[in-house]
């Protein structure tokens, strides 16, 4: 009988601890600045304009730092931005191997083999380059490499209207004249 009573009075004790549920909570700090809000991965959007397609964004990794004190987003391994035609080919693109974006002042930071390319077929590069979405402008201090159809031309400071088919090249280092029919022999 005892023994029975040990059983009894165990399963009660057992029944009873299992019915309280306790919700324990642990704080933890994290903090906003270097904690990202969201990560992805390989990602592919698109950007619609008066619900037409316009840009189309590539990304290996996208963090966004919406609790940060300047919510921004960053892309450590690099971005290609496409602006789409009206048959959704590539007219002008900028791609570099990172990135960083104040979501507050609209103001991207290009940085590493930026390359820029418009609708003349115009290339630019560069290391460094800000894209200010409020000014509608882009802007550098750095060396600039630009390649047109008949030169290319090198110097340092550039500013330039968003899609780089309008821009001044300050510092002018060197122009180079390019003759078609000697490229055409070179190949």
């Amino acid at each position: 009988m005892r023994t029975q009573w040990l059983y009894i009075s165990c399963a009660a004790a057992l029944l009873l601890s299992c019915s309280e549920d306790k919700a324990s909570i642990v704080d933890h700090a994290v903090d906003p600045e270097v904690v990202p809000t969201v990560t992805s991965h390989d990602v592919q959007t698109i950007i619609s304009d008066d619900g037409v397609t316009r840009y189309r964004i590539t990304t290996p990794l996208w963090l966004i730092y919406e609790e940060a004190k300047r919510p921004h987003w960053t892309f450590p391994r690099g971005i290609l931005a496409e602006e789409l035609d009206s048959t959704y080919h590539n007219a002008s693109s900028i791609r570099c191997d990172s990135a960083y974006f104040d979501q507050q002042q609209q103001l991207w930071h290009l940085t590493g083999n930026v390359r820029m390319t418009n609708v003349k077929g115009e290339v630019i590069l560069t290391n460094e380059i800000y894209w200010s979405q409020m000014a509608h402008r882009l802007y550098s201090e750095s060396f600039i490499h630009i390649e047109k159809q008949d030169r290319v031309i090198e110097g340092n400071g550039y500013e330039s209207n968003e899609d780089f088919t309008t821009y001044t090249l300050r510092n002018v280092e060197a122009i180079f004249p390019i003759d078609e029919e000697q490229l055409k022999l070179a190949e």
